[in-house]
């Protein structure tokens, strides 16, 4: 059954090389003569898919050595700007010190209440010279009432804050009673304000400062007058003139006295020394009992 085979195979064989016979030029080729027992459709088959899988065992070889692909680099998104709107605040006034809250723009008007000193409240208007604040005020009529920008701090103002018109200047009732300073009486009062002198009288023949003070407590200015300082009862010892004294002015006279025991009496130790504003009365006064100062010196002999 082998031999029959073969022989089959080897008529076939022979049909196809006469069909494929070739030319005068070309050089006939040995037909290569399978081996026996050889199938050789199988053994066809088996080459090329070996083939195959060596092709593709090369591919994967070669497409393992390649280098992985680089991932495609993402380009970040931009972070979109925000500009934050600004926060809406309160326009407010602060007191800088205790604050009167009136009724009106000015001190014409009443006292409806005060801000403590530190306290806030919230601005709804100005007046139209822009000196006092129109704010919210519960303890007044309506619940508005006025305070002057001298005394506050104002903060969070708009730029336009709005115009509110005063109320009415109040006018004094008929019962109200004004009240008037008391008239000037327009008369200077001298006053023989102090006196003092060093050093004390103990020796003889020895020189003293003499010093005194004049004031004017009148409503009026004074005008000439003199000054006396008596060293022995009616004795002068110094004397000065004034020409003019304001109201409230104090003048301030001084001078050297030489003391001598000539002039004092041996019979005593004891003499009267007195200060005189206008001993002769040149100036009308309000107060005339307020003119002389009087004192004694003891000297030692």
């Amino acid at each position: 059954m082998q031999l029959k085979n073969w022989i089959c195979l080897a008529i076939i064989l022979m049909l196809l090389a006469s069909c494929n016979l070739p030319s005068a030029q070309e050089a006939p080729q040995a037909a290569t003569p399978e081996p026996p027992g050889v199938d050789v459709v199988a053994t066809s088959v088996e080459l090329t898919t070996a083939a195959k899988l060596t092709e593709l065992a090369a591919n994967s070889a070669s497409a393992a050595t390649q280098a992985p692909p680089s991932p495609p680099t993402e380009t970040p998104e931009p972070t979109p700007s925000f500009t934050p709107s600004p926060t809406p605040c309160t326009p407010l006034v602060t007191a800088n010190t205790v604050a009167n809250v009136r009724s009106g723009p000015g001190t014409v008007y009443d006292v409806v209440g005060s801000l403590a000193q530190g306290q806030s409240a919230t601005v709804a208007g100005r007046n139209d010279a822009n000196t006092w604040w129109y704010i919210e005020y519960s303890g007044a009529t309506g619940g508005h009432a006025w305070i002057s920008g001298t005394v506050v701090t104002a903060a969070c103002l708009p730029a336009s804050v709005q115009v509110v018109a005063a109320p009415p200047t109040p006018q004094p009732t008929a019962t109200e009673k004004v009240s008037l300073p008391p008239p000037v009486a327009g008369v200077p009062d001298l006053v023989a304000y102090a006196w003092q002198w060093a050093p004390d009288p103990g020796k003889k023949d020895q020189n003293l400062s003499i010093m005194v003070a004049v004031t004017n407590n009148g409503t009026a200015p004074a005008g000439r007058f003199t000054v006396s300082w008596l060293s022995n009862q009616t004795i002068p010892g110094c004397s000065w003139t004034v020409n003019s004294l304001a109201v409230g002015e104090r003048r301030d006279l001084e001078c050297t006295f030489v003391y001598s025991s000539a002039q004092y009496p041996a019979a005593s130790n004891t003499f009267d020394i007195a200060f005189i504003v206008d001993p002769d009365n040149r100036v009308a006064e309000s107060n005339e009992g307020n003119n002389k100062k009087e004192a004694q010196w003891r000297v030692d002999r």
